[in-house]
Order: structure tokens, then C-alpha cells, then sequence
């Protein structure tokens, strides 16, 4: 396991250790929310966070239908329990440009203005290997019995490959409901 990676899970371990027990039982799912900072692929984010049934309850009459508010991300609490990689995480933030440079995909802005081409392949690369990363941490968290919890690994935006990172973290049955809502939405 990467440095990153470790840091990752530590991180998210101690968050879900110190969610008080009747917060837990009212959880019915985890955000493990990607976004690129400042739309730079070469900062990525995650910032982890839950949605409750009590939320859920409380939106429902603001979406079409009660599946939209269970599982889209824009009706959800948007707690922010942490962020690792933004500007705050110094700690996160040079372990993720380390992690980068050891992958052989860091590029500077001249190189942007040199060849955009192999830039931009980087940039698809680096978001993949993120994405590895953070299956990986949610296996290990399901695999060690932490939480049964669906821990959704997502953007904004829905899509087939939302739908199959999830499965590969999580396994299908957790997921189908989600998974289930997006094809009936976006697909």
C-alpha cells in the first residue's frame, strides 16, 4: 500500500471512529467525494462525508422522487468531516504531489503549452490511479468489517463508470440501489 493511500485510510478510519453510535445508525450511506482543485488534475480531492435517513426524510419534497433524494449527491447533507489534498491538508496535499511524481505523471504548465496531448493523458492517468487508491481503501474497510455501510466513491455527475467503481469497492449487493437510481436517471 502507497504512502498516499495509508494516509487515506488512516484518515478515514479515524472519522468513522469518532461518529457517535445513534449518528452511525441513522447513516445509510458515505461520500467519498472526487474533484480536482482548482479543476487541476494534478491536485485531486477527496472529501468524505455521510447522508442520513433524517436528511433524507427532510428532502424528499424537494426532489422529483425519493430515489433522487436518497442518491443524489446535491440533496445530501454536504458535511465536510474531512478534506484531504486541498489547500487546509499540507500533509495530504504533499503526499498526493509525491505520489504523482513517483507515478512519472507530474507536469508543469510549460509542459501543458509543449505537448497538451501527453498532458492530457496524464491528467486521465492520474485520476484513475486516484480512483485505485480509494477502491482500495473502501475493500479494506468492507473486507476488515469496519463498516457494511455503502461507501460511494463519486463525482457531481452520474455514469457508467461511477456505477462500476462502486461495484468493484463496495460489490454489487451494497450498491444496487444506487446503482439502480443512476441507470434510471442518466442512463
Amino acid at each position: 500500500m502507497s504512502k498516499l493511500q495509508n494516509h487515506i485510510y488512516d484518515v478515514w478510519i479515524n472519522i468513522l471512529n469518532r461518529i457517535d453510535n445513534k449518528t452511525l445508525d441513522d447513516i445509510y450511506a458515505f461520500s467519498f467525494f472526487v474533484y480536482d482543485e482548482n479543476d487541476d488534475p494534478r491536485l485531486p480531492t477527496l472529501t468524505i462525508g455521510f447522508n442520513t435517513n433524517s436528511n433524507l426524510n427532510e428532502n424528499i419534497k424537494d426532489a422529483s422522487d425519493s430515489s433522487e433524494a436518497k442518491w443524489n449527491y446535491a440533496f445530501w447533507i454536504q458535511n465536510q468531516l474531512a478534506v484531504i489534498g486541498d489547500y487546509k491538508d499540507k500533509n495530504g496535499k504533499v503526499l498526493i504531489s509525491n505520489w504523482i511524481d513517483e507515478l512519472g505523471l507530474n507536469f508543469t504548465d510549460n509542459d501543458v503549452e509543449q505537448d497538451i496531448d501527453n498532458c492530457m493523458k496524464k491528467s486521465e492517468k492520474i485520476t484513475s490511479e486516484f480512483i485505485k487508491i480509494l477502491i482500495n481503501v473502501v475493500k479494506k474497510t468492507h473486507e476488515s468489517n469496519v463498516s457494511e455501510t455503502p461507501i460511494l466513491i463519486h463525482e457531481l455527475e452520474y455514469y457508467d463508470a461511477i456505477m462500476n467503481q462502486n461495484i468493484l469497492a463496495n460489490g454489487e449487493q451494497r450498491v444496487k440501489e444506487f446503482n439502480d437510481w443512476i441507470n434510471k436517471w442518466y442512463m
